[in-house]
């Protein structure tokens, strides 16, 4: 605990924040709703931690049923953008690349 609490008196909010995935939705002309599981596949093999899929997923899955896209940034910097293109979702991340998610069938090409 008094780490944390010198790393905030040191850096800031700030520098918690950093640290913490924010999701923002994007727009986009198609939408899709994805279960759970997809979600997980996705998040999953776009280089995303299991607390990191508890924490963002719901905020995911409602973003790609309403706004068609979204984007996760680390701080500054953008991990990975999701955008629904049916029956595809397309995926592209920093660190993993590029791929293609297939609704229908629930699988990565």
């Amino acid at each position: 605990m008094s780490l944390f609490l010198l790393a905030m008196a040191t850096l800031g909010p700030a520098a918690c924040s950093r640290t913490r995935p924010q999701l923002m939705p994007l727009g986009n002309s198609e939408v899709v709703e994805l279960k759970a599981d997809d979600i997980c596949r996705l998040m999953l093999r776009a280089g995303f931690t299991s607390e990191q899929i508890l924490e963002q997923g719901a905020d995911l899955r409602d973003a790609l049923a309403r706004q068609g896209a979204a984007q996760i940034r680390m701080g500054t910097r953008t991990e990975a953008i999701f955008a629904v293109h049916l029956p595809y979702v397309h995926v592209s991340t920093r660190q993993r690349g590029t791929f293609i998610y297939n609704v229908e069938k629930s699988q990565v090409r």
